[in-house]
């Protein structure tokens, strides 16, 4: 392996993908102060929940969130800790008056073992991230 090459492992992972309904509408006609206003409580609070239940936020889009389950860390029940965060953001947006769609799909991905979510790295690719974008873009 060449020095500074990213390190990268085909893994079974488990992508959600959330996003306001009807919120790129909604920001059109507000302050930019106002949805940054808006979307930092939701950020913070979908990034707990995704966190509590083992996952890692990939990577915030305006109001959708891209997350990884079982990377960097498998667990034997990724998937149903992926749905189980997915009920308690949708439960938290709901107490807010939010309304949100939610795809999550698990299979293989390359996952870049070195990536930093949190410098704006990407950590996974695959069909596996695509599915997950369209059952989200797919949800009623």
């Amino acid at each position: 392996m060449e020095t500074g090459a990213a390190r990268r492992e085909r893994k079974v992972v488990t992508v959600l993908f959330c996003d306001l309904v009807g919120f790129t509408q909604q920001a059109e006609a507000m302050d930019p102060e106002d949805v940054e206003a808006l979307l930092r409580p939701y950020h913070e609070r979908v990034r707990s929940e995704l966190e509590r239940h083992g996952g890692t936020v990939e990577k915030f889009i305006g109001d959708a969130v891209m997350a990884l389950f079982g990377a960097p860390a498998a667990h034997e029940d990724d998937p149903e800790r992926a749905v189980r965060a997915a009920l308690a953001i949708r439960d938290s947006a709901e107490e807010k008056g939010l309304e949100l769609r939610v795809g999550i799909t698990t299979g293989e991905a390359l996952v870049r073992l070195d990536a930093q979510p949190q410098a704006g790295e990407g950590m996974a690719s695959g069909d596996v991230v695509n599915v997950a974008a369209r059952l989200q873009s797919a949800a009623p």
